[in-house]
């Protein structure tokens, strides 16, 4: 079969798996609830990698990347840029949107990072904003996305702090706004709020990331 690599990103709401064979092609994908949560899914997701394919060498990223063996460790940063520029080999902006933060990567052809913002201090617009903006409005994240689409409202919560954006969906829900009002709102929010964040709009912007 030949040398496999692993790669493993543990997020902070989820850890991600991908092996992939020595012509950089996927074979291998899989997602579970994030290291602290499941300890044994994570163990037994390795587990089976190893059994599987005869993995040469492991590259961790993400919160819990200095959790796990591996033979090397590389921030978000590094891995989003270079796993972008694998089949987008140019100038780039890498719009990251995670659980927990959002990163703005500018990076070059090559794969290197020339510059980066990160968004760390606030969770809006982010994984954790939607989850808990969610919660509040009895909605369930798998099916917002339906929901969403049979809304034609251009209505956004004003807020970006989380706690006053709880505050804001309370008040729709005892104005009777639709539920499907409500999901697009949620939706609209996030776009609004990385709208007003610094990115590169000269150049080519790829997307990745939980949210």
């Amino acid at each position: 079969m030949g040398p496999h690599f692993l790669g493993i990103d543990l997020g902070s709401s989820y850890t991600k798996f991908v092996v992939v064979d020595s012509a950089g092609e996927i074979v291998h994908d899989a997602v579970i609830p994030t290291l602290s949560r499941r300890r044994e899914a994570f163990e037994n997701e390795t587990r089976a990698v190893h059994d599987r394919f005869d993995i040469s060498r492991t590259c961790a990223t993400g919160y819990g990347r200095q959790s796990v063996e591996a033979d090397l460790r590389k921030t978000e940063l590094v891995c989003a840029a270079a796993g972008v520029s694998v089949r987008h080999p140019v100038r780039k902006c890498i719009l990251d949107i995670g659980g927990e933060d959002i990163k703005i990567i500018e990076a070059d052809a090559q794969g290197g990072v020339v510059d980066f913002f990160m968004n760390d201090r606030c969770s809006a617009g982010t994984g954790t904003f939607i989850t808990e903006i969610a919660e509040r409005a009895e909605l369930e994240v798998s099916e917002m996305c339906e929901l969403a689409k049979k809304s034609k409202s251009g209505r956004i919560i004003n807020s970006f702090c989380t706690v006053f954006a709880k505050s804001e969906i309370l008040g729709w829900k005892f104005n009777g706004t639709p539920i499907e009002d409500i999901a697009r709102g949620i939706y609209l929010s996030v776009v609004d709020r990385i709208c007003k964040l610094p990115i590169k709009r000269d150049l080519p912007v790829f997307l990745c990331g939980g949210v």
